[in-house]
């Protein structure tokens, strides 16, 4: 691909919040299946079937079921993992016919915060700034439905 057809950078998404939980607790939420089928999914998705392999080349594949009943998978490798310090996974969303969509990656980083914890997430390799966007306002919901559990 020369310059001219390049496709422009899209930045990362950084998003970073502190919950009234210990680090083990925040931690769990993201490692554990029946952890994550609790809060996974944006405002009323929902994403009962959430399976997590929480070990470096475990998979994570998260349907989410939307109101009306469509789901969209989300797909990942686990790359990396220390626990109650750091998660990094991959992350695409199958495409309608069934093949995978942009290769992306999520690093989230947990640390203590007083007595809560504090998440730095981070997501990059966005296929474009709307693709980014909509992650964002994704990702937000989920952290807030996190935040309730």
């Amino acid at each position: 691909m020369n310059e001219s057809t390049a496709r422009p950078a899209v930045p990362e998404l950084t998003l970073q919040r502190e919950f009234p939980h210990p680090v083990e607790a925040v931690f769990a939420a993201w490692t554990r299946s029946d952890a994550l089928r609790r809060w996974m999914g944006p405002g009323e998705v929902c994403a009962p079937e959430s399976e997590i392999d929480p070990r470096p080349g475990g998979r994570i594949i998260i349907p989410m079921v939307n109101p009306d009943g469509r789901v969209h998978t989300a797909r990942g490798e686990i790359l990396e993992i220390v626990p109650n310090r750091k998660l990094r996974f991959s992350w695409a969303w199958d495409q309608e016919d069934g093949s995978p969509g942009q290769r992306m990656e999520i690093t989230l980083e947990f640390e203590p915060a007083g007595e809560g914890t504090r998440l730095t997430f981070r997501q990059v390799n966005f296929i474009d700034a709307e693709a980014r966007e909509k992650h964002q306002e994704g990702w937000t919901a989920c952290l807030d439905k996190l935040a309730c559990h």
